[in-house]
């Protein structure tokens, strides 16, 4: 059977700007700057798709604006 099953990353994601995503969008998606990024991905197999997050969503709700979910 030739089936594929194929979900666009639009799909999947978040509709609003966490602060995961804020952090990662001002650090110019860098991985390298990134705490997350080595604590969870550095070393292992997986790999860090917030940069295709981010992406999306400032395809589809623009940037995001001074103090959105800035819990700090």
């Amino acid at each position: 059977m030739d089936y594929r099953y194929n979900v666009s990353c639009s799909e999947t994601i978040s509709k609003t700007w966490t602060p995961t995503a804020i952090d990662c969008y001002k650090l110019g998606c860098v991985c390298s700057k990134c705490n997350l990024y080595r604590i969870y991905f550095a070393y292992g197999n997986s790999r860090c798709r917030m940069k295709e997050t981010v992406i999306e969503l400032v395809r589809k709700i623009g940037a995001p604006k001074e103090g959105e979910n800035n819990n700090g």
